[in-house]
């Protein structure tokens, strides 16, 4: 029997093209380590908030998270367009994976003494990016129209990350938040570069379509981020000297309170396409931010309840918690706004939509009830919980 040695081609392929990309695919193992690595920096990020909560603390929060959330959206976005089950797409997904967790090493000081290793683990994983999506140019002439732009913004923000260690830090921050606005901007510069040019359009409408293996993969992934509130409720009864009906009641509505905000996004977002529209589809992707960055928060003021069983929670993490659980009820309830809803939902979906809003404000409104442990977690729960019943009941009503 003869042998053969595989050709290079078939287990180190070229980028897919974007006109290749695949409508409909399952999401990979692949996919599913690459977004685990995510959950220890995220850790870090919360456990830093944790540990020293004040306005700065809250702004670098907002600053780190969406650094991490755009690693990963873009990481994921270039394997949803370009990536292979091949050897190629494995090695680099692994050198991403390698540089996320030299990120989450020093996330937990990335505005302190973690600063340099922060921005060198951050300027490598820039530095794969560029080179993957101008690889991806080199082999699809078509799509290099926007692998271009994509790259030079990317190889920019790596630039900026690299240089801002040797500078002071005042000096390296202000780097960090010119790359941020480098990428905030990516987007816009796109849009405009497509009007009057076909070729841009038609790029442009490939690579920001939504699949169904991406909406699964921002569903997976806030699964990921939902296990962070579980987790702060097992820290917080094992930070306590005694474990008490109390603690334990206290435990059990941390856990309830991860069970609504799953119920609230998987029951009324998850596995439903955006609109076709380039606005929803952007809405969509965007809105995921604030409301896994505020799932997140949400798992450090679950905490701190549980360690504050039976008082009064500090006015500031009361505040924190609040305000992280109204901002994912007005996020989902956007959200809502700019996805396909099947016929039977027509009623469910703007009802639990018309709820959200006024659970957020009543949110708001219950930092000024000073209420203790249990009472103060409940009510909560029943607040993020009503928009499910209240769809629930509308659901029940069917369509004509």
């Amino acid at each position: 029997m003869t042998q053969r040695k595989r050709p290079f081609r078939e287990w180190w392929q070229v980028p897919r093209k974007a006109s290749e990309k695949e409508v409909s695919r399952q999401v990979s193992f692949l996919e599913l380590f690459y977004d685990l690595v995510y959950v220890v920096i995220i850790a870090q990020l919360s456990h830093s908030l944790a540990t020293q909560l004040s306005w700065k603390s809250v702004g670098e929060y907002i600053f780190l998270f969406f650094i991490v959330w755009w690693a990963w959206f873009n990481g994921s976005s270039y394997v949803d367009t370009h990536g292979n089950n091949d050897m190629r797409t494995r090695v680099f997904t692994f050198l991403q994976m390698i540089t996320v967790v030299a990120m989450a090493v020093f996330a937990g000081d990335a505005i302190g003494e973690g600063s340099i290793g922060f921005a060198l683990s951050y300027a490598a994983f820039q530095l794969i990016l560029t080179f993957l999506w101008w690889r991806a140019g080199v082999h699809d002439a078509e799509h290099a129209v926007l692998s271009g732009p994509y790259s030079m913004a990317f190889l920019i923000t790596s630039l900026l990350f690299f240089f801002s260690v040797f500078v002071e830090e005042s000096t390296r921050f202000t780097l960090w938040g010119i790359a941020t606005i480098i990428s905030l901007l990516l987007p816009a510069y796109l849009f405009k570069l497509r009007q009057g040019n076909e070729a841009v359009q038609r790029q442009t409408e490939r690579i920001v379509l939504v699949t169904p293996s991406m909406v699964e993969r921002f569903g997976l992934f806030g699964i990921i981020v939902l296990g962070e509130v579980i987790v702060s409720v097992v820290e917080g009864v094992n930070a306590l000297e005694h474990f008490t009906v109390g603690s334990g009641l206290l435990a059990l509505l941390g856990s309830l309170m991860a069970i609504a905000l799953w119920w609230l996004y998987f029951d009324f977002v998850s596995h439903r396409m955006p609109k076709e529209n380039r606005p929803s589809q952007f809405a969509w992707f965007y809105l995921h931010l604030p409301m896994t960055m505020g799932i997140a928060a949400v798992g450090v003021g679950v905490l701190s309840v549980v360690e504050h069983a039976g008082q009064v929670l500090p006015s500031d993490m009361r505040w924190l918690l609040l305000a992280a659980s109204s901002v994912i009820l007005i996020s989902v309830a956007l959200m809502i706004q700019v996805i396909e809803r099947p016929k039977e939902n027509q009623r469910s979906h703007p009802a639990g939509q018309r709820m959200m809003l006024i659970s957020a404000a009543l949110v708001i409104l219950l930092a000024y009830v000073e209420l203790a442990g249990a009472a103060f977690l409940g009510a909560l729960v029943l607040l993020v919980l009503a928009p499910v019943v209240v769809g629930f009941k509308a659901w029940l009503i069917l369509p004509d």
